[in-house]
């Protein structure tokens, strides 16, 4: 008998425990989603408050080059949420040519836009006002795009959403703090992580006569250890990333190429080293995929080998200033060309090299490149895409 007391009184003290928790639960719930939201808003306001810092950089930088303030501040709104259509892929026919069309178009936009609001700067500072205009927009729709989910989870008292937004912020913090210091880059006029590949082809060109065959891309003939070498970069010091599959198209119909070698930065890992140079095969370059649709789809016509040197660093280091971590890859990179040329190509042959990347802040010639860069950030103890010492 006093067995069947005790299994009688758990049972009992259990059903006491499960209709409390079916009670409590949702409660629990509804507090973690509330406190959750509680984060949500400030992230929100640390976001727009970015924003707001982006657009008083930019709007700064613009005024000094024309027109007042006022005018130029309701345009420079209007033009914020400036959006581009991407091209139908269900019919894969001609799309990366449509898709190249609508970039134009919208590259003439941004310069339209620039002539306007700043009649009197340089060319080379209004391609750098193009790029201001870029790390302001997007400041501002990140801002946006956070502040929508936000409202949207608080609308719908969605546990789910805020759960995911809260494990999403850490990252999208770090791209809004990058997007304003990238913006102040932008308006001082100073190379930037992604640079490295066309600092790279500079330092190649040395005092070599520049063409400038494709709009805002140029190229220059040198000669090394008897090769021919067809250097080819985005036209700078201004904020450019040009059209090098254009060039290089026209470059291997009209000569008889024997490799590309493509130089650019590439994203890292977390744990990663920056600044460390690794080599593959393949079209090394990102963005959108029409210019390296044309250097694949002509190295393959010609069957030309393609040699990629890439770059490793961070997302936030690749719009920040280049610093001399990033700057000593840079020579690393240069003499790894070198060793290519070397190894891969005999005496007589013609070879593309080509530094892919945004040129600001970095002009043709060596005389030209910024001598002095500032030191890496110190990594703090748990801040995100931290180094660790390479396996050896």
């Amino acid at each position: 008998m006093p067995f069947n007391i005790d299994i009688v009184t758990w049972i009992f003290i259990i059903s006491i425990f499960f209709v409390i928790s079916i009670f409590l639960t949702p409660r629990m719930i509804g507090l973690q989603a509330r406190m959750g939201l509680g984060q949500l808003r400030k992230s929100v306001r640390e976001l727009e408050d970015w924003a707001k810092e982006s657009k008083r950089v930019a709007l700064r930088a613009i005024t000094k080059h024309g027109k007042p303030r006022r005018d130029v501040e309701r345009e420079f709104n209007n033009f914020l949420e400036f959006f581009a259509i991407a091209p139908v892929s269900e019919d894969p026919v001609g799309v990366l040519r449509r898709l190249e069309h609508v970039l134009d178009v919208r590259k003439k936009r941004f310069e339209g836009v620039v002539a306007r609001l700043a009649p009197k700067a340089e060319p080379e500072v209004a391609a750098n006002l193009e790029m201001t205009f870029e790390g302001a927009m997007a400041s501002y729709s990140l801002y946006r795009l956070v502040r929508h989910f936000t409202l949207l989870a608080e609308k719908t008292k969605s546990y789910q959403l805020v759960m995911l937004l809260q494990m999403q912020l850490p990252f999208l913090k770090e791209y809004g703090k990058a997007f304003v210091d990238a913006t102040k880059t932008f308006v001082a006029g100073k190379p930037i992580g992604d640079g490295v590949g066309a600092m790279t082809a500079t330092q190649l060109i040395g005092k070599a006569r520049c063409l400038e065959p494709v709009e805002n891309t140029i190229y220059a003939e040198t000669k090394f250890d008897g090769r021919k070498l067809l250097v080819v970069k985005a036209k700078g010091p201004g904020g450019r990333v040009g059209k090098p599959g254009e060039l290089i198209k026209r470059l291997i119909t009209q000569r008889k190429v024997s490799r590309i070698i493509m130089i650019d930065a590439a994203l890292k890992l977390e744990g990663d080293v920056s600044g460390q140079v690794i080599e593959g095969v393949g079209a090394a370059i990102g963005g959108p995929p029409t210019e390296k649709y044309k250097i694949e789809e002509t190295s393959v016509k010609r069957k030309v080998p393609l040699d990629a040197i890439l770059i490793k660093e961070s997302f936030k280091e690749a719009i920040r200033p280049l610093n001399k971590r990033l700057a000593r890859a840079v020579d690393v990179a240069a003499e790894r060309v070198k060793q290519a040329v070397r190894e891969r190509t005999k005496p007589g042959d013609v070879v593309i090299v080509a530094g892919i990347g945004n040129t600001i802040g970095i002009g043709q010639r060596t005389e030209e490149l910024p001598k002095e860069f500032p030191s890496p950030p110190e990594k703090k103890k748990d801040e995100l895409e931290s180094d660790f010492l390479p396996l050896r």
